[in-house]
């Protein structure tokens, strides 16, 4: 479980197994690495994998800086593990990392695939998805005053009914339980990241191959928000599933694997 620390003064914590072409995996808002651990055991049979905790998150520690700066502290963080040549799986916030990685870094990446993300996550008049901002404002005000009790209420939000009636989420529970909380300032800075990142031009010059995995009832990446994407971005692959939310590949990791397995597999061809 190596620990660096990179040029932003953040001590950035992460995990690498197997050989192979390299997969990293960037987790979403409020969890960490751990949430790819069925992902990581599957992939790390083929591919090198790497998991890490986004600052703020997990065993990584935390300082105020901008999604620009995240970036170029994976950077540091991939060419010191010699970590070249990458496909990126972002989940939800993981995503927006990825995109902004390939603003910054585009000959770096040679695939993407983005799980319940969006290039921006704030609504604005001129792109009606993501959330509404003063529900993201909403959610920071919360923190401050009911933490960490709205985190877990949060993540269960992001889960259909069916999903929350399973033994994989009773089991998901309690796996939460015996987990690191983040850190709460970090991620009221990354709600202010949120509201203001857009990346919609970003998208719009990918030239690698895109997956896009979402759940039909995911509330935040709703489906109007995928027909929004297979606009901006008509080459790419879309799968769903059905009853799940923001988080399939924890409801259905296997289906998950498999599908994500079956894209790396003809976007070498």
């Amino acid at each position: 479980m190596p620990h660096l620390k990179a040029p932003s003064g953040i001590q950035w914590h992460y995990d690498t197994e197997g050989k192979g072409e390299n997969l990293l995996f960037l987790h979403g808002w409020g969890v960490d690495k751990r949430i790819w651990r069925q992902q990581s055991k599957f992939f790390s049979q083929y591919y090198r994998v790497m998991t890490v905790d986004l600052p703020g998150h997990g065993k990584s520690s935390w300082e105020k800086v901008d999604l620009g700066v995240i970036v170029e502290d994976l950077k540091f963080i991939l060419d010191k593990a010699r970590f070249a040549d990458i496909t990126i799986v972002g989940s939800s916030l993981g995503g927006l990392v990825a995109l902004k990685f390939y603003e910054f870094f585009p000959n770096h990446v040679m695939r993407m695939i983005f799980v319940g993300s969006m290039p921006k996550f704030s609504r604005s008049k001129d792109y009606p998805h993501g959330l509404d901002v003063e529900r993201i404002r909403k959610l920071g005000g919360q923190l401050a005053h009911d933490y960490p009790s709205i985190i877990n209420v949060f993540f269960r939000s992001l889960f259909t009914r069916h999903e929350r009636q399973t033994r994989r989420f009773r089991w998901l529970q309690r796996f939460r339980q015996n987990i690191d909380m983040p850190m709460r300032q970090a991620l009221t800075e990354y709600l202010d990241i949120f509201e203001t990142e857009d990346l919609r031009e970003v998208l719009k010059r990918v030239h690698v191959p895109l997956q896009f995995i979402n759940g039909r009832e995911d509330e935040i990446c709703t489906k109007e928000t995928v027909a929004f994407l297979k606009k901006m971005a008509p080459r790419s692959r879309f799968d769903f599933f059905d009853q799940c939310g923001h988080f399939p590949f924890l409801s259905k990791p296997h289906e998950f694997n498999r599908i994500m397995e079956a894209f790396l597999k003809e976007s070498t061809l």
